[in-house]
């Protein structure tokens, strides 16, 4: 009976902990974490005060006087929710990777389609990258500002793609969708650039949807996976 209850628990343990890093929710400081709807409303709006100002004047350029005018609060009780810029910084790049990550743990991959498999998870990301632009901009131009710890952290996140797309390519490999003589690490690397590359282009305005183009750059990648050093 009492191993029954240990497994149930570490059982419950592990759900809590997937669902905790598959959240796409913009995370509140531990000291705010208790405080209600009210606090996770400002905490957003902070986030979004600062991905608008560090995306149109940089980093550098940016004071957290001017995030607290954007929000309309006094900077006093912007140090509240936050102790320094860089720490928003961190915040912002990690809410971006962390919903990246959402999109990573729902793919199979115990799939009899791997190539399939790749496309919609490329569709997806394709769709994240176009969507988030603006957050797409920041790590691009001001991740340097973050502390080494915190870059490591981000980066930790993001390798979390390049597994899963070697690891599709691989399977398709193992299946025959793909040639053997294709290296999955040149594959996945060449991918995963063609996808967030969509954020540095992609424009509301323009005649395609995000999903349009997000669809047609996975298709493209897929068929050439699949056609590589065919004859």
């Amino acid at each position: 009976m009492g191993q029954v209850s240990r497994l149930k628990n570490k059982t419950q343990k592990n759900k809590t902990q997937k669902t905790s890093r598959s959240q796409h929710a913009r995370s509140l400081p531990a000291r705010e974490a208790q405080k209600g709807a009210k606090s996770r409303l400002r905490w957003e709006t902070i986030l979004q005060a600062a991905t608008e100002l560090f995306n149109r004047k940089g980093f550098h350029a940016s004071s957290m006087q001017d995030i607290a005018d954007l929000v309309g609060i006094k900077k006093g009780s912007l140090y509240y929710y936050v102790d320094t810029k860089e720490a928003l910084l961190f915040e912002i790049l990690r809410d971006l990777h962390q919903g990246g990550e959402a999109l990573v743990e729902a793919a199979n991959f115990r799939t009899i389609d791997a190539l399939g498999e790749l496309r919609s998870l490329l569709l997806q990301m394709g769709i994240y990258s176009g969507k988030h632009a603006d957050r797409m901009e920041i790590f691009n131009r001001d991740f340097d500002y973050l502390t080494p710890k915190q870059q490591k952290m981000i980066l930790s996140e993001r390798r979390l793609y390049w597994d899963a797309v070697v690891k599709l390519i691989r399977l398709a490999i193992r299946s025959g969708q793909v040639s053997d003589t294709l290296d999955a690490r040149v594959a996945a690397q060449a991918a995963l650039r063609s996808v967030a590359s969509i954020s540095r282009w992609y424009r509301t305005s323009g005649d395609l949807k995000i999903e349009q183009i997000a669809a047609q750059t996975a298709v493209l990648i897929v068929q050439g996976l699949a056609n590589y050093n065919r004859r």
